[in-house]
């Protein structure tokens, strides 16, 4: 890649020529990148729409549970929700692949999918918003994706992952 300046992404400029570097790739993504060992806390905005996501810890088949808070001017109002992780963007979950797959497999285990019950219907998880998204790789302390809403795509990113610190004895 070259900047606008001329630059080239990768190389360490020496006088007229360049030195290349080599970029490793990040280590495997794991279960704690997404949600620490006792749960992982975000920020999130969707469409505009502040609140705050709580992810608990994730069981053996990388599923589990959390909550999603809505700030509105008046109060907070708080859903449950269900996750999936470690999953890849081939990977089809609950009948669809992840979004932006383009026919290019990938083993980064870097895919979320989370339902959110905004209806309060845990025995119908049918009605639950579905937000498919991807964590950031290098940083893994911010998502970013997509959820629908009457079949319209709308944006959504958390960020501020903060781990929680579990129960002290």
């Amino acid at each position: 890649m070259v900047f606008p300046t001329g630059e080239r992404a990768g190389a360490a400029r020496i006088g007229r020529r360049y030195r290349g570097t080599i970029v490793l790739p990040p280590p495997p993504i794991t279960v704690g990148d997404f949600v620490c060992q006792y749960g992982a806390n975000y920020e999130i905005v969707w469409d505009g729409i502040p609140g705050s996501l709580f992810l608990g810890p994730a069981n053996p088949t990388y599923g589990g549970n959390g909550t999603l808070s809505v700030y509105t001017p008046n109060s907070t109002i708080t859903y449950n929700l269900r996750y999936q992780i470690m999953a890849n963007p081939q990977d089809p979950i609950v009948g669809q692949q992840g979004p932006g797959f383009l026919g290019t497999s990938s083993s980064l285990q870097h895919r979320i999918v989370f339902w959110v019950d905004f209806n309060n219907t845990p025995a119908n998880q049918s009605d639950d918003q579905r937000f498919d998204g991807y964590l950031m790789t290098r940083t893994r302390n911010a998502m970013a994706g997509v959820t629908w809403w009457n079949n319209v795509p709308f944006g959504f990113y958390a960020t501020g992952k903060n781990c929680s610190p579990g129960t002290i004895f």
